[in-house]
């Protein structure tokens, strides 16, 4: 075996070890993905979580939470700024959850869950009017989605806002 035989060898040996490396490389960026992806859906499950124990676990924030979305204008000025509170975080956690949908870091079956409460709120009266009122306040690709797309789909017939009362029952009081 001569010299220049020994390079192609070498040269040979180094393509696959190269060749290795980047399937390796592949491998690894796979798993990181599907880490990133099971971590967002984790977090966003818990944003969520946490937002309804807090509306659980307080009887008076329930009332108005059902009470504005039966009829927004209803509402006193605290328990209008408690309803508001309490939903400028539901819809914070929704921002965020449609924007890792759009990023490909939520499954869309998962985001179809949180689409179905969101088109919950938008379709009782109150949460239409609790819309047009703070809407402004969230970034223009999520505010397009929900006027163009969800607030001009028909609710479910059972649809239930946080399970209080059926928005077809409320739409024709």
């Amino acid at each position: 075996m001569t010299l220049d035989d020994l390079a192609n060898l070498g040269q040979v040996i180094g393509a696959l070890a190269v060749v290795i490396s980047l399937i390796y490389v592949a491998l690894q960026i796979r798993q990181n993905t599907n880490a990133v992806r099971s971590a967002t859906a984790q977090a966003v499950h818990e944003h969520f979580s946490n937002w309804y124990n807090l509306v659980a676990a307080d009887a008076e924030l329930s009332r108005i939470a059902a009470n504005g979305l039966r009829d927004y204008a209803s509402l006193s000025e605290q328990e209008r700024v408690r309803f508001t509170a309490a939903f400028m975080s539901f819809l914070s956690y929704s921002q965020n959850a449609f924007l890792k949908w759009r990023e490909g870091l939520l499954k869309p079956a998962l985001w179809l869950g949180w689409e179905q409460v969101m088109m919950n709120l938008f379709g009782a009266p109150g949460g239409k009017v609790f819309w047009k009122e703070r809407g402004y306040l969230f970034g223009e690709e999520f505010r397009r989605y929900i006027e163009n797309d969800l607030m001009k789909r028909t609710p479910h017939p059972d649809a239930k806002p946080l399970g209080a009362f059926r928005i077809s029952q409320a739409e024709s009081n």
